[in-house]
């Protein structure tokens, strides 16, 4: 299962430091950038009191008169003044060193005399300063430093480069100052500090509160898994159950059709042989039966038997469609014959309950590949059922008709009693039959539908109903152009 408390408590442990790091350096860094630019403003400022105390008395010493030699520069009595101008002008400010540069780059004067002389060109501050007037900065820490009142330690000292601009605005030489910007580190240092401590304590309570809730819903989820598994390891054995029960019902099922398969042989054989004596009896082949009651018994045994027989033929091939074991023969079926010849045998029937028999075909009904009797008994099937449930004055259309693309459509429509919506679903089903409305027993295993359903799937057909109490019932076939005989080829044998 996933630790979620251990990986939340190391992760956002992680999350929330590297945060508070990012902030704190962040913060830092804009700090020191306001800090630099806050010196450079003062430095700009300081400056154009160096130019109005130094410029104005010894620019032209420094731009043409100032001589190149090192010791030539630091011996001129200009350098003494400019340096005790100098001197007096950082007083009490937070400048300790001051450079002074040609625009050449020479180093005409500094507050540390080592410098003077030394050659800047190389220098890209200087040389920027001087070409575009613009200031440059510097910031960084010394741990040895000479200042203009003599030698610093560990100091953090920004470098202002600030150009000086003659009466004409040209810029004529450039100053570098240094500032000591140690206390003012030192504030921002503290300034850090305390957001530090202010960021651990309250991302610290975030974190804590973040953890308890995460505990809890650790715990929650812990509870609910072990609920979990033990649902599902009840589904589990619930489903392993309900498997086992699956295959007992088809093993059932299995035994059931085969014994049915097996009784509706053993009982068509004796069954046969009595519709064959009634047959002969009611022929009086072999003589006169003498009472007319004897013949008329006959001819009751006869029908019965066929109607018998007809009942187990039905159990027989729903049996043998169950098993799989249903074969089909299939040959060039001349439909519009057989739906003629198929409504000619119900015709009679009709006729006895006062039922309206009508047959639509059109001239151009295609052949059919499909196994001709099967094909007979779901029409007579559905024929029977229309006959079976409508009224008297009622009326049967059997109508054939090709779809768009060569499909073929049957349909059987009566004006009977209908069925209701809830029975639509389970009629197509074995054995099932609606209620009976006309109020007369209805005779039957409720088998044709079911098999009629499945022989129609037996040809790649579906078989439909659509039905409305009071209204009627329209049972609609429907094959795919393959079955037609129109450009298709002939199909093989039903795969």
């Amino acid at each position: 299962m996933f630790r979620l408390l251990r990986y939340y408590s190391f992760s956002s442990g992680l999350a929330l430091l590297a945060v508070a790091l990012v902030l704190t350096a962040v913060y830092r860094n804009n700090a020191l950038d306001s800090l630099v630019d806050a010196v450079e403003k003062e430095n700009v400022t300081m400056s154009r009191a160096f130019a109005n105390a130094i410029w104005t008395r010894f620019a032209d010493y420094v731009t043409l008169n100032a001589p190149r030699d090192k010791d030539a520069l630091k011996a001129r009595p200009e350098t003494t003044e400019i340096h005790d101008i100098a001197k007096g002008l950082v007083a009490g400010l937070s400048v300790v060193k001051i450079k002074i540069y040609r625009l050449d780059g020479l180093t005409v004067y500094s507050s540390d005399f080592s410098d003077i002389g030394a050659d800047e060109s190389h220098n890209p501050d200087s040389t920027k300063t001087a070409a575009k007037g613009t200031p440059a900065n510097k910031f960084g820490f010394r741990k040895t430093f000479m200042g203009i009142n003599g030698p610093l330690k560990d100091r953090y000292i920004i470098e202002s480069y600030l150009p000086i601009l003659g009466k004409s605005g040209a810029v004529e030489g450039v100053f570098e100052l240094y500032s000591d910007a140690t206390a003012r580190v030192a504030a921002v240092t503290n300034d850090v500090k305390w957001l530090s401590i202010g960021l651990v304590g309250t991302f610290g309570l975030l974190y804590g509160v973040l953890f308890i809730i995460v505990r809890r819903a650790d715990k929650i989820i812990k509870r609910q898994y072990s609920d979990l598994h033990h649902e599902v390891g009840e589904r589990l054995t619930a489903e392993q159950k309900l498997r086992q029960a699956l295959q007992d019902a088809e093993y059932a099922n299995k035994a059931k059709s085969e014994f049915l398969a097996h009784m509706s042989h053993e009982l068509r054989t004796p069954l046969n042989s009595i519709i064959g004596f009634a047959e002969t009896m009611s022929h009086e082949m072999f003589g006169k039966l003498g009472d007319p009651k004897y013949r008329e018994y006959a001819n009751d045994i006869h029908r019965s038997g066929n109607h018998l027989l007809e009942l187990i033929n039905e159990v027989l091939d729903v049996s043998k469609v169950e098993a799989g074991a249903m074969e089909m023969n299939e040959d060039d079926v001349d439909l519009a014959a057989m739906m003629k010849e198929c409504a000619a045998l119900m015709k009679d029937g009709a006729r006895k309950v006062e039922i309206e028999l009508r047959v639509s075909i059109p001239k151009n009904l295609p052949e059919f590949r499909g196994d001709s009797r099967r094909l007979k008994q779901i029409f007579l099937n559905l024929l029977s059922n229309a006959i079976k449930f409508t009224p008297a004055g009622g009326r049967i259309t059997l109508d054939a008709s090709i779809k768009d693309g060569g499909g073929l459509k049957i349909a059987v429509a009566d004006t009977g009693i209908g069925i209701e919506p809830g029975d639509l679903s389970r009629i197509l089903l074995p054995f099932e039959q609606i209620e009976d409305r006309m109020k007369h027993t209805t005779q039957g295993t409720g088998l044709g539908l079911a098999l009629s359903k499945s022989l129609t799937e037996l040809h790649g057909g579906t078989l439909s109903l659509e039905s409305k109490p009071s209204v009627g019932t329209t049972v609609t076939l429907r094959f795919p152009p393959e079955r037609t005989l129109v450009t298709q080829p002939r199909l093989p044998l039903h795969p």
